[in-house]
């Protein structure tokens, strides 16, 4: 019982209390808001390149316009000129994955091998998020791993 308040009960909170939970729920709500929006972007930038059947701009210059706007995130990060930065990498992708979902969409069964990218994409994003939310790991130690994946 809370002597303050009778009838009220005292909850014992671990250090940082209320504040630190809200303040990590904020944190994540947002990432997951800026997430959203980003794949958002990148999905409308790949739907209007494929609908325009705008061609594939070719490996340099694919490469060189992805290490470019990642180089722009990275510096940009403590701007407000980042976000943008973001979402301009994003934008690209979703162009470049145009033409490439314009081929699979011209495979007889295309459309099925597409939906069920996306279907799987999701479903795998969605399990994985609820896992690293409820498990409360930190998984900051797979970084290098992860890096060594996208070089790969």
């Amino acid at each position: 019982m809370n002597p303050k308040h009778p009838g009220a009960y005292a909850i014992a909170l671990p250090r940082g209390g209320v504040e630190s939970a809200l303040s990590s729920n904020r944190v994540i709500r947002n990432t997951y808001l800026l997430l959203s929006a980003t794949l958002t972007f990148s999905a409308l930038a790949a739907a209007i390149s494929a609908a325009l059947n705008l061609p594939h701009p070719g490996i340099l210059l694919t490469l060189g316009g992805f290490f470019a706007l990642l180089f722009a995130v990275h510096k940009l990060k403590s701007s407000g000129w980042g976000i943008r930065a973001v979402f301009a990498l994003t934008g690209f992708m979703g162009y470049t994955l145009g033409p490439i979902v314009n081929h699979y969409l011209g495979l007889p069964n295309g459309h099925e091998i597409v939906m069920q990218a996306m279907g799987a994409t999701a479903v795998i994003f969605i399990g994985l998020s609820a896992y690293a939310l409820s498990s409360k790991k930190d998984f900051s130690f797979m970084g290098g791993f992860l890096m060594v994946g996208i070089l790969m």
